[in-house]
């Protein structure tokens, strides 16, 4: 019997499916690079569609001529406790890279002496010599010249791509850029990838997150005063429509059946959101038909498991946050002046968290100006919750 991941597997090609229109855009950009054309590109979608899955993928079937790098900021942010900083992300960064040459010993030994010659050229007299080392070459690590740290991390994928003919271009991807909001100026940031971007030729990043396309962090990346102005390309990767569902299941579950209109409530609970129709799918029977009060009640029943990753984000809310999608899941669609009347904040406060909220991709801003909650899921979830318990969870 075919098995859904819950989590990403160690073997992608054996789990994944679909998205070859998706597959097929992008990667026709990144092949751009052997032609020396850097796209920089943006990718969004609700969580749990499976961006991560498609972008390791993507990552996992390039041709040696590409070096690749995965840069998860939920790992790096969480290592800081939410202290992120931007001499933090240029050492992971670093980290990376470092990676990224070890798995190639013919590449490290053309690019070793160009390497070296690069560090020649800098002024060390505010580094430290570190244990980080890009395989056997000794890298200089920032204490307190951050500019001096970022233009050698930013500058090194292009030079490394320059100094071997087996190379044709370097893929970055960093994943959860929403959390780079975090940072004491994000703008600041994004303006100086922007600027190094705009002088290198055979580097693309690729930005990926759990995020609102109305959010602020979008407008502050890629909006017409964002740091690339409009020009990154953005792609949202959507559900599965209700066929693909039912193709996904039958190629790789065919164990389990379902009657019509079990089916529609399936697809009504999971949106095709691959996250939420391997959990749900997980814990069905299987070689029963399942109707639509088996799902209703399997879904109630186990609720927290097949909502586990917003049982995460909702630990990581503030008390105001919570506060504000409680008010939303009790009142429906909200605009911010029936926030501002019902909750005793002050107008900057509610602001503030609003756009938190939008640029972890929790609710989003729809064109008749109200809020709505981004994933009827956790709707679900908290209305259940209150239901079982008599309170929403703390």
């Amino acid at each position: 019997m075919s098995s859904l991941p819950i989590s990403i597997p160690k073997d992608i090609n054996k789990y994944f499916f679909n998205r070859k229109k998706e597959i097929k855009k992008i990667n026709a950009n990144l092949s751009l690079l052997e032609m020396d054309i850097a796209n920089q590109i943006l990718i969004t979608g609700y969580r749990g569609v499976g961006k991560t899955f498609l972008l390791k993928k993507i990552l996992n079937d390039q041709p040696e001529k590409y070096l690749t790098i995965y840069l998860d900021l939920s790992k790096t942010y969480g290592g800081q406790k939410g202290e992120l900083t931007e001499e933090e992300l240029m050492k992971e960064l670093l980290n990376k890279i470092n990676e990224a040459i070890i798995k190639n010993e013919n590449i490290l030994t053309k690019v070793k002496g160009n390497i070296s010659n690069f560090f020649k050229q800098l002024e060390l007299k505010d580094y430290d010599i570190s244990n980080i080392n890009l395989s056997d070459i000794q890298l200089p690590e920032i204490k307190d010249n951050y500019l001096k740290l970022s233009k050698f991390v930013m500058e090194l994928p292009q030079r490394i791509v320059d100094s071997s003919d087996n190379i044709s271009g370097f893929i970055i991807v960093i994943d959860e850029f929403q959390l780079l909001k975090s940072l004491k100026n994000p703008e600041a940031f994004f303006w100086l990838i922007r600027t190094y971007t705009q002088e290198q030729f055979n580097v693309s990043y690729i930005f990926t997150g759990s995020v609102s396309q109305t959010g602020e962090i979008i407008n502050m990346i890629n909006g017409q005063n964002g740091a690339f102005g409009g020009r990154m390309l953005q792609f949202n990767i959507d559900p599965f429509s209700k066929e693909e569902t039912k193709e996904y299941l039958n190629e790789r579950l065919p164990s389990l059946k379902f009657s019509k209109e079990g089916f529609e409530r399936f697809y009504a609970c999971t949106r095709g959101i691959p996250a939420y129709i391997n959990s749900l799918s997980s814990i069905l029977p299987t070689d029963v038909e399942c109707d639509e009060g088996l799902i209703k009640e399997t879904l109630l029943l186990n609720v927290d498991q097949i909502v586990i990753m917003w049982l995460y984000v909702w630990g990581t809310l503030s008390s105001v946050e919570k506060e504000i999608i409680i008010f939303m899941v009790e009142n429906g669609n909200v605009t911010w002046s029936l926030l501002n009347n019902n909750l005793s904040y002050a107008k900057s406060t509610i602001t503030k968290y609003i756009d938190s909220l939008m640029n972890k991709g929790v609710i989003e801003y729809k064109f008749n100006k109200e809020y709505v909650l981004s994933d009827d899921m956790l709707k679900t979830w908290l209305e259940i919750k209150y239901d079982n318990d008599g309170i929403y969870p703390a």
